[in-house]
């Protein structure tokens, strides 16, 4: 499933292994981020639906970190077309995204054994919402045990 836009993913299981909150890392990893449009900050926050671009980056927030897509705009196929009809349910440049998200990812795994991750597109300084900009196949959590 493809997604638009700022978006919460449902609950995700924390396989936290033999040494529970105690791991050695923590990963967020975001598959199938769409590159062929606008540049953005992607704001990765967990178990917070509501965060915004005007929420703090803090962790009392459940603010995780945030990733860059260095959009390069106009996809070649559609140069010197009259008419560009991007196709919404396409993502015709997919990356994957690493973000390391340990003290956020134990913090979270202190308190419940599932999390949601919410991705707030920004762009610009003071931050504003990006819009569609943001574009994505899916998110995970990987535990690192040691």
């Amino acid at each position: 499933m493809i997604r638009k836009g700022r978006f919460t993913t449902g609950p995700i299981p924390l396989k936290l292994g033999p040494k529970g909150a105690h791991f050695g890392r923590a990963d967020i990893l975001l598959h199938g981020v769409e590159q062929s449009g606008a540049s953005f900050e992607g704001r990765v926050f967990l178990n917070n639906p509501k965060a915004t671009h005007d929420t703090p980056t803090t962790p009392e927030h459940g603010y995780a970190g945030s990733f860059h897509v260095y959009g390069y705009g106009i996809w070649p196929d559609d140069i010197g077309k009259d008419h560009i009809d991007p196709e919404p349910d396409v993502i015709r440049a997919p990356i994957e995204k690493d973000l390391i998200a340990t003290d956020a990812v134990r913090q979270a795994a202190e308190r419940g054994s599932e999390v949601t991750v919410t991705v707030v597109p920004v762009t610009g300084n003071p931050p504003q919402d990006a819009g569609d900009a943001l574009k994505l196949e899916s998110v995970s959590i990987e535990i690192h045990p040691t």
